[in-house]
């Protein structure tokens, strides 16, 4: 019975990891291409597009960063002590992505001049690459086994610049590009019905989610294969175990959604975008099961007391009752521009 509601608890942190991933990982592609703007000869209808389009739900999306740190601590605390006596130097860049994120967003919706203006967006553009980065190179290194319980089994250095933490990094830089090019093609769309240069920025969206797709099965296919190399149990999770149907989906589901596109077929690319990404880390989560350090730490042994493993279950399926109605109310309202004066 414990193991069960220990595995619970683990569950509901790959949820949690797996909705910031796709609900964040939205956003953070929305700033990449914010960054990659200034040549488009309609660079402020892309700016203004992406700010109208992540204005009502870009700080909701953090609530998943929360759930997971709280989970992370509250039920699996060897784990959370291990993670951030190993890999500290990545999560202080990605809070501090996060922190340059959210004030130079706020800060070019009132700069005077074009100057400070530019100056606001391009630190926002390099703080939506910053944070997604810093973040899959944490899991990244879990993958890697270079964190073991209690501290990094190598100098903290080494485990923060593991070339299958750099993987995992430029993985999730493809993959928030993909799901931001791919939801910004929607809000272009309704754009279109208001401007008449919304034709463009569909075309100019659509054909970035075509290339973001083919760039994140490219750069995929050589992480897996780092890990075939650096986590050999990792690998034969995800190619032959519990990870095998989450990667086949992520991998049909970004196909999808680069054919949709590539034939202006704009039907279920959305749900197939969420789909595609969310598969990635599911397939990374139940790859490496029962571990979450592999080859150092099972989730049995990195499980807090049976008691508080059972209330934060309930708490967090209280929690998820409340929230996921809410957000879905949130993007819905969003989605029919009824959140517009």
């Amino acid at each position: 019975m414990n193991a069960l509601v220990d595995d619970g608890v683990a569950g509901a942190l790959l949820l949690a990891v797996s909705a910031y991933s796709t609900a964040g990982g939205t956003d953070y592609g929305a700033g990449i291409w914010d960054l990659l703007a200034g040549r488009f000869r309609n660079a402020d209808q892309v700016h203004a597009l992406i700010d109208h389009a992540m204005a009502p739900v870009w700080e909701a999306n953090n609530v998943w960063l929360v759930f997971a740190a709280v989970i992370c601590w509250t039920g699996f605390p060897l784990l959370f002590e291990s993670v951030f006596l190993s890999l500290y130097p990545l999560f202080a860049l990605a809070l501090l992505g996060l922190i340059l994120r959210g004030a130079f967003f706020a800060f070019r919706k009132v700069a005077t001049t074009s100057r400070s203006r530019l100056a606001a967006t391009r630190v926002f553009g390099l703080s939506s690459l910053l944070a997604p980065f810093s973040f899959a190179a944490a899991l990244g290194a879990i993958a890697s086994g270079k964190v073991g319980a209690g501290g990094p089994v190598v100098p903290v250095w080494q485990a923060c610049l593991d070339p299958l933490a750099i993987a995992f990094g430029v993985v999730a830089l493809a993959a928030t590009a993909f799901s931001g090019a791919s939801f910004l093609v929607g809000d272009a769309r309704r754009y279109q019905d208001r401007s008449e240069r919304g034709a463009d920025l569909v075309e100019y969206f659509r054909m970035r989610t075509v290339t973001a797709a083919i760039a994140l099965l490219l750069v995929s296919l050589i992480a897996l294969l780092l890990i075939a190399a650096e986590s050999p149990d990792v690998f034969r999770g995800m190619v032959a175990g519990l990870g095998l149907p989450f990667a086949l989906t992520a991998v049909l589901a970004v196909l999808a959604v680069g054919v949709l596109m590539w034939r202006r077929t704009y039907l279920w690319y959305r749900v197939l975008t969420v789909m595609g990404v969310g598969s990635f880390v599911f397939a990374w989560g139940f790859g490496q099961a029962p571990y979450v350090l592999p080859g150092h730490l099972t989730i049995q042994q990195a499980a807090g007391a049976p008691q508080i493993e059972a209330l934060l279950l309930v708490i967090t399926a209280i929690a998820l009752i409340l929230v996921i109605p809410s957000l879905l109310l949130l993007y819905t309202l969003d989605q029919r521009s009824a959140l517009e004066s």
